[in-house]
């Protein structure tokens, strides 16, 4: 427990938990207590809201609590959103997190009613500058803002965020700001599909709530980054080891997550691409040949076809990396952290293929998960498009031409015709990379 979480939890937690259990011990807390106490029918709505009160506060206790005991991020807003709704009104809680040196907010988690199921997704990763918004003074001067009447407020309807928003039937919103020793990290906010939905009692309860929280995601952000940079830096290794496979990790990441975005616009696997899924796409799919760092020289940079037996040690990498992986996962789940777990399918399958005469294990269909396979087109595209020792770069129209022909062979059908659906933006991405701009 760092010391911002100790002292939190000391001068505010402990006592609020005492305070609680000898309240209880008197049956004050407790409903079925007025009438042994004889209280006077009048006074019942103060005990109301002494009631209340005790409840907000037992929810903190227990918030801290989880906080303190690991709860991964996306647990700890899940638990937020079950809870606290009979305190504070919202149909939808946001966060977005400080980027490029503090210029730039990008939304990166969220979660809502099940009425409002596709705006985190539509939202996740969207990015603003802050000095084209009205948020300067959340993050700067850590003064929240409530907007009761969204629309009338919005000034440029036109903007992503704000267009999302208001589609979405989104009325009034609170925000505040996210700080670690009064560094701001980000703002949350919350979001009503009603008008007039917040007052100033909630701002105050909301400001010792958004401190539990930006301790609990700076934590969370803390491990895994560390965890992730380093074996990022082991993928990295791999690469460099071989020059001809040059930005590699960037071009098929780019194409792991648009052909994802591509997914999600086309309403496919809705029940498996959420917020997280296309952030864990982005985050794991450079690391699917982290095996490689286990292979020989001599095999790897061969600049000729390999044989049999140099095939068989080339396909060790799947296995080789998934071992990696999953003794950080084993690391990570004495923490009560699950982080690796799309970065071992991506791994283990991302050379399986639709038919079952992929390897390693010979999957076929759906068993295959649904992150390999996507990862696999992005993998093969810019395989094909790359020139290597004994082989020329393909076109986009040759490379794209083969994707379609192996489609329920190699690839999973439905995410070839969608990505063929999509042609003209995924030429744009291919086009993005300076080797690849038409000349």
């Amino acid at each position: 427990m760092d010391k911002t979480e100790n002292g939190f939890y000391r001068y505010l937690a402990k006592p609020i938990n005492e305070l609680i259990e000898r309240i209880s011990v008197l049956g004050l807390s407790n409903k079925d207590s007025r009438s042994s106490l004889n209280v006077k029918k009048e006074l019942s709505p103060v005990f109301e809201e002494i009631e209340s009160g005790f409840g907000k506060l037992n929810n903190l206790v227990e918030l801290i609590e989880n906080m303190n005991r690991n709860v991964s991020f996306e647990g700890i807003l899940k638990y937020i959103y079950t809870n606290f709704s009979a305190y504070i009104p919202y149909t939808h809680i946001g966060i977005a997190l400080l980027k490029d040196e503090g210029r730039t907010l990008e939304a990166s988690y969220g979660i809502s009613d099940p009425s409002l199921s596709e705006l985190p997704k539509k939202l996740a990763g969207l990015r603003t500058e802050i000095s084209s918004t009205s948020l300067g003074n959340i993050v700067d001067k850590g003064i929240p803002r409530v907007i009761n009447d969204l629309e009338g407020y919005t000034k440029n309807k036109n903007a992503s965020y704000n267009r999302i928003l208001i589609e979405a039937g989104i009325k009034s919103s609170i925000t505040l700001p996210l700080k670690i020793n009064e560094r701001p990290i980000g703002i949350i906010f919350f979001s009503s599909t009603k008008k007039n939905a917040y007052k100033d009692e909630h701002i105050m309860f909301l400001e010792t709530l958004s401190s539990s929280i930006a301790i609990s995601l700076n934590k969370n952000i803390f491990i895994d980054e560390m965890q992730y940079s380093t074996l990022l830096a082991l993928t990295k290794m791999a690469e460099a080891r071989d020059e001809d496979t040059g930005d590699h990790l960037d071009r098929m990441t780019a194409y792991a997550v648009r052909i994802s975005e591509f997914l999600l616009e086309d309403n496919l696997f809705q029940d498996v691409i959420t917020v997280s899924f296309l952030k864990n796409i982005q985050r794991f799919s450079p690391l699917h040949d982290i095996g490689k760092v286990g292979i020989k020289d001599g095999i790897l940079l061969k600049p000729g076809k390999l044989t049999d037996e140099e095939y068989n040690e080339m396909k060790k990498h799947v296995k080789y990396g998934s071992e990696v992986l999953r003794a950080a996962e084993s690391n990570m789940e004495k923490l009560s952290y699950s982080v690796f777990k799309m970065g071992i399918e991506i791994v283990e399958c991302h050379h399986e293929k639709w038919d079952g005469t992929g390897y390693p294990h010979c999957k076929n269909g759906r068993e295959i998960p649904l992150s390999a396979r996507i990862v696999a087109v992005a993998d093969v595209f810019d395989a094909l498009t790359s020139k290597r020792p004994y082989k020329k770069a393909l076109t986009f129209e040759d490379s794209f031409s083969y994707i379609l022909h192996e489609r329920g062979m190699h690839f999973d059908p439905e995410i070839v015709d969608c990505l063929e659906r999509h042609r003209s933006e995924f030429y744009k991405v291919y086009s993005s990379f300076e080797r690849n701009k038409p000349a």
